[in-house]
């Protein structure tokens, strides 16, 4: 049983089908795209982890499901819902709670004197003018605790409008509940990790790229990332034991987590966040197989199942480099979409595509789905990497009317 089946679940739904799996799809969609590959469906949505686990239990009394997963999905607690219904393997319900609720993960580490930026529960436009009133040295950043995709992720500096942005950010938590903490300055990660044998397996480190973070602010909007990221033996050996605390401090002590993490002035890596779910951007699909052959799509898959997941999976078997980058154009009418075969046939692209279609809107950039489009690459190294991906985007022509 797999939880969504938007365009970014079709790998987990090919993966199955290679595996010779029967697959049970689940989206309030009938029509979303990964269903093509589905035997059986279940409409209902995501997020709603009642009703998914109540119509998989009904399932379940007609055709035995044996294992249930996501990907790309910020639905831990549907999945642990569904099996902790049907006695499957997955994290616990209460885990499934910390992940998805950021300030009770925060406060988890807190607790569990797991190092992440300093941070608070904002309540009112008064509180948030009083943690920033020393905001002409120090940067900070708002969100919604139960939010995904950059949805209501704010910079605060010396210039924003603090009344205008906390009504935005407390606007996009179905919660009506924001935290604020501090922007550490310094290289961010992104980590897809698995926990095994009180191991922290984590077969690469993505720097994220936030070359456009002046240009879009107060909005923060990553522009894909590239591995390998600069980062030496020790660090990464700090990082995998950060990770490991912070999985633990969660509860989970098996199966996948991924970490959002940045290294702070002193070269200290903190957590920002950790999501028990493998991330979206093809990063765990695509990006992180290319450039170290291992599959964590395929080992969410068998540990979902209960089939021994094992270190050797788990563990690099070749060196590349990966980078992906995404398309802003200019918000307006999009007038024409030109060199997408040749992006497509551009040296070293792994995969690309677009979001938009001539005649629809681009919209203002406010939130990661606002992206109009990718390209993913594969290179020798990290530098011919960046070069082949820039080529690569050179390649399509987008007109825009204003």
């Amino acid at each position: 049983m797999i939880i969504g089946a938007g365009v970014e679940q079709v790998p987990a739904y090919q993966r199955a089908k290679n595996r010779g799996f029967n697959i049970l799809g689940t989206d309030i969609d009938p029509n979303a795209p990964a269903l093509e590959f589905a035997d059986y469906f279940l409409q209902v949505s995501t997020k709603n982890a009642q009703e998914t686990a109540f119509k998989a239990e009904e399932f379940d009394k007609k055709i035995k499901i044996d294992g249930v997963m996501t990907i790309a999905n910020d639905v831990p607690h549907t999945v642990a819902m569904v099996a902790n219904k049907l006695n499957l393997p997955a994290i616990s319900i209460e885990s499934a709670l910390i992940a998805s609720d950021k300030l009770l993960m925060k406060n988890t580490f807190k607790m569990n004197d797991v190092p992440c930026p300093w941070f608070s529960e904002v309540k009112s436009e008064e509180e948030l003018r009083f943690f920033t009133s020393e905001r002409e040295n120090q940067k900070y950043v708002i969100k919604p605790t139960d939010g995904s995709g950059a949805r209501g992720v704010l910079l605060i500096d010396e210039n924003t409008d603090l009344s205008w942005a906390y009504k935005e950010s407390k606007s996009w938590s179905l919660s009506g509940k924001i935290i604020i903490e501090k922007f550490e300055e310094g290289m961010q990660l992104s980590t897809e990790s698995f926990i095994l044998n009180n191991k922290c397996f984590t077969p690469a480190l993505a720097e994220r790229n936030y070359a456009r973070l002046n240009q879009f602010k107060p909005y923060i909007i990553e522009d894909g990332g590239t591995i390998p990221a600069i980062v030496d033996k020790k660090l990464t050996e700090k990082i995998s034991s950060l990770i490991l605390d912070g999985a633990h401090a969660m509860g989970i002590s098996k199966g996948v987590v991924k970490g959002d993490i940045v290294i702070n002035k002193d070269g200290e890596p903190l957590i920002i966040e950790l999501a028990a779910r493998l991330s979206g951007g093809w990063l765990s699909t695509h990006q992180i197989p290319a450039a170290t052959g291992v599959d964590l799509v395929n080992a969410v898959m068998s540990e979902a199942l209960g089939i021994e997941v094992s270190e050797k999976e788990l563990t690099t078997s070749k060196k590349k480099a990966t980078a992906i980058r995404y398309f802003f154009p200019e918000k307006g009418k999009i007038l024409s979409i030109e060199g997408l075969n040749e992006l497509k046939n551009s040296h070293g692209v792994i995969k690309c595509g677009i979001f938009k279609n001539v005649g629809e809107l681009q919209p203002e950039v406010q939130m990661h789905p606002d992206r109009f489009g990718y390209v993913l690459v594969e290179g020798s190294d990290r530098k011919n990497a960046i070069k082949l991906v820039k080529d690569a985007m050179s390649k399509l022509k987008i007109r825009i009317k204003k």
